[in-house]
């Protein structure tokens, strides 16, 4: 038995080595050619995931049923429209200022029910959300990574657009719940063919 282990070992090191000898040699110049590419600038990079939460945010919208805008899973937190409204609001207060625009008006205006957000159709929320997230794209154009440290308020430009796309994705976790609460699967989801 010893001696079919050992032959057998045998064999299959002497295949081994074979193998080896059969394989071309690595070209040198494609490994040199292979050199990681540097990062994309840190606004590009902001920009990129603000794009993504914005794409999920815009289509939570339009997917949410009209007559349940005013839907809330509790008397404690915001309606669908209200929070839709205040996604809207956080970004005109973030981007106006780096556009050197004046802040729209809010439309989540009261913390109750009787927010002017609940009083608003889908159609006009859609659209304010829609020129909420055009500003916010006027301010990426508007922030390089020359100016980009500059102050805005109590935070750099970059820092704005950071604290902003962390802000709005923090909503965009409560549209899921709100959506998963109505039998609703998240654009973010559904994208992955997930249920």
């Amino acid at each position: 038995m010893k001696k079919i282990v050992a032959l057998l070992a045998c064999v299959l090191a002497v295949g081994a080595i074979v193998a080896a000898q059969q394989q071309p040699p690595a070209a040198p110049a494609a490994a040199a050619q292979a050199a990681p590419q540097p990062p994309p600038p840190l606004t590009t990079e902001v920009q990129n995931v603000f794009n993504a939460i914005k794409g999920n945010i815009t289509r939570s919208a339009a997917q949410f049923p009209e007559d349940k805008y005013t839907w809330q899973p509790t008397p404690l937190v915001r309606s669908w429209a209200r929070l839709v409204a205040h996604v809207a609001d956080d970004n005109n207060g973030a981007c106006s200022a780096l556009v050197g625009q004046p802040r729209p008006a809010r439309l989540d205006s009261e913390d109750s029910s009787n927010s002017g957000a609940n009083k608003m159709t889908k159609a006009d929320l859609e659209k304010a959300l829609a020129d909420s997230f055009a500003l916010c794209d006027k301010a990426f154009a508007a922030v390089t990574d020359a100016n980009m440290m500059e102050r805005n308020g109590n935070r750099s430009k970059i820092g704005t657009l950071i604290y902003n796309t962390s802000h709005i994705n923090e909503h965009y976790g409560n549209l899921v719940t709100y959506m998963r609460l109505n039998s609703l699967v998240p654009p973010s989801t559904a994208a992955r063919g997930g249920k």
